[in-house]
């Protein structure tokens, strides 16, 4: 078999390291909105198609032209799903962690400034929502730092993480170059691990597509909110019984034009109230458990690294 496979099938075998929480709680909650609402692929950009990808609308093929029933699907999520989830997670006192494109944020700055005064975390996902393995190197470099640049510009945060969603095979190394400290462009494991890229090893927070709205778009996937509300209840169950003996991670995964539909808020209403009721349970921005993590489990020695 040959010693350069790709692939890291072992992790931690079995044995992640520990990790302590704040005040000792067990369980971390990372709760993620995507941004992406007026940056994805539309013909008035100049791309060659509309977006078919999580329009949640059935049936949807590929158009040379204007896709307005898309383009409006898209529209919801910034004029009032975003607002929609900000007051809700608001009401709950929870911060929350952004996954917002540059481009989004540029065509919406009243939004931004609200995720900023939330208290909610900003983290890039790319100046457009595009499949980034089909964009070239220079481009992709330019529209990491573009990003970089509008969610500073915009709300005087410091993005300290990456999450593309459709990454290249150049991505985390320009990522690196761009001073970030970690990303979640994987979903291979439940807590964090380091990667090495040329020679430095690089932080990745695992993401989750089970915890997601995205589900509601993708078959099989969820047909109502209560599909939504069982699968969050049974992951937060399950991870709160394994923190008992292992402080762990959940994320949830969340689109403004997705779950920022009344009755899909519905559901992360019912999860808040849920969760809210359990002690040990300590909401956070994806960045602190970054932070966390490097201060707990610093990178590997070389020989060390698995």
């Amino acid at each position: 078999m040959a010693d350069d496979y790709p692939r890291n099938l072992t992790g931690y075998a079995g044995n992640p390291p520990a990790i302590v929480w704040p005040d000792n709680k067990r369980l971390a909650i990372n709760i993620v909105v995507n941004y992406e609402e007026g940056a994805e692929s539309c013909v008035l950009d100049g791309d060659e198609q509309s977006e078919v990808w999580l329009t949640d609308l059935p049936g949807i093929l590929p158009k040379r032209s204007r896709y307005y029933n898309c383009e409006s699907v898209f529209s919801y999520g910034a004029r009032a799903g975003a607002w929609r989830l900000l007051k809700i997670i608001g009401s709950y006192n929870c911060p929350a962690t952004v996954f917002a494109c540059g481009l989004a944020l540029e065509r919406n700055p009243e939004l931004a400034v609200a995720f900023h005064e939330a208290g909610w975390e900003i983290i890039g996902h790319g100046w457009r929502w595009l499949d980034y393995s089909n964009i070239s190197e220079t481009d992709e470099r330019q529209h990491i730092q573009q990003t970089l640049d509008t969610i500073h510009t915009l709300t005087s945060q410091k993005a300290t993480g990456w999450y593309c969603g459709r990454k290249s095979s150049s991505t985390r190394r320009l990522i690196i170059e761009a001073g970030l400290q970690w990303d979640s462009d994987d979903y291979d494991d439940d807590v964090p691990y380091y990667v090495l890229i040329d020679d430095h090893y690089h932080l990745v927070i695992p993401y989750t597509l089970v915890c997601n709205d995205c589900r509601y778009a993708m078959s099989p996937g969820w047909n109502t909110p209560e599909d939504a509300w069982l699968t969050m209840k049974a992951t937060f169950d399950q991870l709160y019984r394994e923190s008992q003996h292992s402080p762990a991670i959940m994320t949830l995964g969340l689109h403004s034009r997705i779950s920022g539909l009344p009755g899909r808020a519905n559901a992360i209403v019912r999860f808040l109230e849920y969760v809210c009721r359990h002690d040990h349970v300590w909401f956070c921005h994806r960045g602190e458990i970054a932070r966390l993590w490097r201060e707990q489990h610093a990178p590997p020695s070389y020989g060390t690294f698995r």
